[in-house]
């Protein structure tokens, strides 16, 4: 499988319009074919770092993007390195003293409660 190939199977059934037309766009440039392979990204991160670039350029609560930056940004998110682009790595791994620990169940009460 190419880039191109594994950037179409990515947007299968996507139908937010304005993610297809950025996809359609990232299709026509044959020339990141290889980035597009890197298992580590995804079309759900890219438009995290979209959403999270145009909020940065928001001002007074208002933002405008014209669709040729959001165009390089999409490109930029796959040529670049998560560290270049400033994406923190969220670690899903559970610390083993989390993941050993017993879990005890919570003992419910009916009825009135002894003091005694």
């Amino acid at each position: 499988m190419n880039g191109i190939e594994r950037l179409k199977v990515l947007a299968e059934g996507q139908d937010d319009k304005a993610l297809l037309k950025v996809v359609d766009y990232l299709l026509t440039r044959e020339d990141l074919d290889k980035y597009y392979l890197n298992e580590e990204k995804s079309l759900k991160n890219m438009v995290d770092y979209i959403k999270e670039t145009a909020r940065k350029q928001c001002k007074n609560g208002y933002c405008y993007v014209e669709d040729e930056v959001v165009y390089e940004w999409a490109a930029n998110y796959f040529i670049k390195t998560d560290e270049e682009l400033g994406i923190k790595k969220i670690n899903t791994r559970i610390p083993n003293e989390i993941e050993n620990k017993k879990i005890e169940p919570e003992i419910k009460t009916h009825g009135q409660l002894s003091l005694f």
